[in-house]
């Protein structure tokens, strides 16, 4: 049995190996979410790499497989580690829409753009930084590598975002207008 081999992203001068791409579709200062049924959470559009395939083609293939989007790869921003609970990275590329109209998968049961500043609370907790990285690789910057924590406490806060998130619902709809 031969071990498979990783594909590989080069940031600065550093290859990273990553097991998945993702990618972050700008529109304006909207970024493309969509809500993934397990674990339950908003996040951007990606998957595993399949064995020889490019990682920008991995961003481009699953956004429009997940979306119903037809996504433009126009750069790199990044590459994830990850460090606590899982040790594989992933890439993240940023992208546009050029055509395709949204639809549900059931990898995507939800799909919106919403303001990078203005994340759902069920966004998954790396989101954040990423999309920022994204608005600042759209704005020139070079491709960053950075390593992000998931421990049990990270798993854990999200989880309370989940209980929270009808709560604020129900507060919402109770103010007067």
């Amino acid at each position: 049995m031969t071990a498979r081999r990783l594909p590989r992203v080069e940031v600065d001068g550093v290859s990273w190996q990553v097991l998945g791409s993702q990618v972050a579709v700008l529109d304006g200062d909207s970024v493309l979410l969509q809500l993934r049924p397990w674990p339950p959470g908003w996040e951007l559009p990606g998957g595993h790499c399949e064995p020889g395939e490019d990682p920008a083609e991995t961003a481009r293939r699953e956004a429009e497989e997940e979306t119903g989007y037809a996504i433009h790869i126009e750069r790199l921003v990044g590459v994830y580690s990850w460090a606590g609970l899982r040790s594989a990275g992933d890439a993240l590329y940023l992208g546009r829409v050029t055509g395709g109209a949204p639809r549900r998968s059931l990898e995507a049961w939800s799909t919106r753009f919403v303001a990078g500043d203005d994340l759902p609370h069920t966004a998954f907790p790396w989101l954040r930084l990423r999309i920022a990285d994204a608005f600042a690789a759209d704005s020139g910057e070079p491709p960053v590598h950075r390593v992000q924590p998931v421990t049990i406490h990270h798993v854990l806060l999200f989880g309370t975002a989940w209980m929270r998130a009808p709560l604020d619902a129900w507060r919402r709809s109770r103010r007067p207008r």
